[in-house]
């Protein structure tokens, strides 16, 4: 019997680390090559490498409940967050969470009138990313499963908890992690690779 045939997403990948020679960046290449030879649509954002302004100053605190207009500086990521069916993120966990340069990204670019609505006089936001339907992270730890779940996993819980929020109600999540990186050999990075590589063949 044919299997059914996938259907493509449009995938965004963000990716947030400062040295284009790093293992992490040769996770984020694995990732883009696996979905354009599974015939996904991909565009990526390499965060450090267009010098994104991660730093939420006193005007973009200002216009933070604003139209989209009045923020040019993010209107490109803007749209390629509205354009994409799939979110992937590729960044090293530092202090338990994401790097400065990620979570600048959120701070400025996942904003009222883009990720969320925040109706006058209300409590609580209300997500607009109903276009996302798929969450994934790949991510590496210096520590050890044991030490990361003794910490608590804040940077986990905020993304596939608060951010997928802000996403389609039936949005699904999925965490790559590579424990122990500081111990791990050039075989152990390998098979990670592989791993990514095989995970996003299958979308």
């Amino acid at each position: 019997m044919i299997g059914r045939r996938k259907r493509t997403k449009k995938v965004l990948v963000v990716h947030a680390h400062p040295v284009s020679e790093s293992f992490n960046s040769a996770l984020r290449n694995a990732a883009i090559q696996s979905l354009e030879t599974a015939g996904h649509e991909v565009r990526s954002i390499d965060l450090y490498g267009e010098n994104f302004e991660p730093v939420l100053s006193f005007e973009d605190h200002q216009n933070h409940i604003g139209a989209v207009s009045d923020k040019p500086a993010i209107a490109q990521h803007v749209e390629d967050l509205r354009w994409a069916d799939a979110l992937v993120l590729v960044y090293p966990t530092w202090w338990s969470g994401p790097p400065a340069m990620l979570k600048g990204w959120f701070d400025r670019v996942w904003t009222n009138e883009v990720a969320f609505d925040l109706p006058e006089g209300a409590a609580r936001i209300r997500g607009r990313l109903r276009n996302i339907r798929l969450l994934i992270v790949i991510t590496t730890h210096g520590s050890d499963r044991a030490r990361n779940a003794l910490q608590g996993q804040a940077g986990r819980r905020m993304i596939l908890r608060g951010l997928r929020l802000l996403c389609a109600r039936t949005c699904r999540t999925r965490w790559i992690a590579m424990y122990s990186l500081d111990r791990a050999d050039q075989r152990d990075r390998a098979e990670f690779i592989e791993q990514v590589e095989g995970t996003l063949a299958e979308l």
